[in-house]
């Protein structure tokens, strides 16, 4: 390499490493800039109060306004970034660690006053602090669901453009093309079934989080349990707030039984599937998931406010349909398996022990099974060309024939013989010796 080479390559390093610099400079003082702004915005008023279970909380602490401030933005940017997946998903990360930063400056606040002496000021501002807390984990969790429901509404998308491709039967799958095995497809439809029902379940979870969060109630009678009400007024102020049904709670208890019948839903169909063939606690499931969908669509439609209610009981009212046909095929799939008529590829010994009745051999020809209440498996065919090979006796089967024809022995008449003879021989060694032929007549 030449001088000159070296110096050009020294001076483009060079330019690089300043353009480098440079953005690194613009990036600090436009992020300077941006939380400048957000501490003028705070401290003008913005976010100052938020609204949560029919309660209005002040927001006193100015970092905390700074912090709801910078969700505002981030989620604001998130709803318009479009598709642009990699984008996305650095500002649902950011917009993540930004509830969080917020959760950990209410807990300090919280622990704060915690710490003080009780009294009706510092008690309501105990009250403030529990129901930032539960509107940041509120959500914070909605913002999970709703990245999951999205990612399980794809998934369930995909798996009815599949099942509606399969309607009227399983598809068949060419011997040639899938290296002489039909079980590729069983396996991936049972793959996304348990997919569905895994997101399912991390949905329930933080739908079960979301009826136990902090927050709600009344101020006044807040303040009158920290101070130590007498047990009458607690009672009376309890029976008050009993009688005011708390929409809140409403709501996420009915969106926990709503997710509850769809991951029932999908863990039924798991059971049902080829891969497992349990096909009564595949009944029972989807009898269960049945009467789960019919208490989440009387419990949504109690709920006044709901968000995304109306879609919500048009997909129970969907899922009731769904699961009353997966139902039909289940109870169905177990008679014929209880009959020996199951259309499944094990054998009668694994069939047995799983409690699914006698197997039946996939690819019996129709010829095969005249007699026999059989769907023939997988594959459907007249008859075997060429035909199969069948064992013969190689021997005269007369003894085999006559066997047919001998029934149960006449135990009776047998033993009276027996009995007879027993008598006879009995008579004949009494009268036996010398005088013998003189007794006889």
């Amino acid at each position: 390499m030449t001088e000159e080479e070296i110096l050009n390559l020294m001076k483009s390093s060079q330019q690089d490493t300043e353009t480098e610099l440079q953005n690194q400079l613009v990036t600090s003082k436009l992020a300077s800039i941006q939380e400048q702004k957000l501490q003028n915005e705070a401290l003008g008023g913005s976010m100052s109060t938020i609204h949560f279970r029919s309660n209005d909380v002040p927001v006193d602490n100015k970092n905390v306004r700074v912090a709801l401030l910078k969700i505002a933005n981030f989620d604001k940017e998130l709803q318009n970034c479009g598709k642009n997946s990699k984008k996305k998903e650095q500002l649902f990360l950011q917009l993540l660690t930004a509830y969080d930063d917020a959760i950990s400056l209410v807990s300090e606040d919280l622990k704060e006053y915690q710490n003080m002496k009780r009294g009706p000021a510092v008690n309501t501002k105990r009250f403030e602090c529990c129901n930032l807390l539960g509107f940041l984990s509120f959500e914070k969790l909605k913002l999970c669901m709703k990245r999951n429901e999205d990612m399980v509404n794809d998934l369930r998308e995909e798996d009815c453009r599949i099942m509606k491709k399969n309607v009227g039967g399983r598809k068949k799958v060419d011997k040639a093309s899938n290296g002489g095995s039909g079980g590729e497809d069983e396996n991936s439809e049972a793959k996304r079934v348990e997919e569905i029902a895994h997101l399912y379940d991390a949905l329930l979870q933080d739908a079960r989080s979301v009826s136990n969060l902090p927050g709600g109630g009344d101020v006044n009678r807040f303040i009158n349990a920290e101070d130590g009400a007498s047990a009458a007024d607690n009672a009376g102020s309890m029976m008050e707030e009993e009688k005011l049904e708390d929409e809140f709670l409403l709501e996420a208890n009915a969106n926990v039984l709503r997710l509850r019948a769809l991951r029932c839903y999908y863990v039924a169909r798991l059971y049902a599937s080829s891969t497992l063939e349990k096909y009564v606690e595949a009944s029972k499931l989807f009898e269960q998931a049945l009467t789960l969908s019919v208490e989440a669509a009387e419990e949504i439609g109690a709920c006044q406010d709901m968000d995304g209610g109306e879609e919500y009981m048009e997909s129970m009212e969907a899922l009731e349909k769904e699961i009353k046909g997966a139902k039909f095929r289940a109870e169905a799939c177990a008679y014929l398996a209880r009959s020996g008529g199951g259309s499944t590829t094990k054998s009668s010994s694994s069939s047995k022990s799983s409690g699914g009745g006698g197997g039946v051999v996939a690819g019996r020809s129709l010829l095969s099974r005249l007699d026999d209440f059989d769907s023939g498996g997988k594959t459907f065919h007249l008859v075997d060309v060429p035909p199969h090979l069948e064992p013969i006796p190689c021997k005269p089967t007369f003894f085999d024939i006559a066997l047919n024809h001998v029934g149960e022995f006449p135990m009776e008449e047998l033993q009276m013989f027996v009995d007879e003879y027993s008598k006879e021989k009995q008579e004949q060694q009494r009268s036996g010796g010398i005088l013998g032929w003189f007794r006889r007549g």
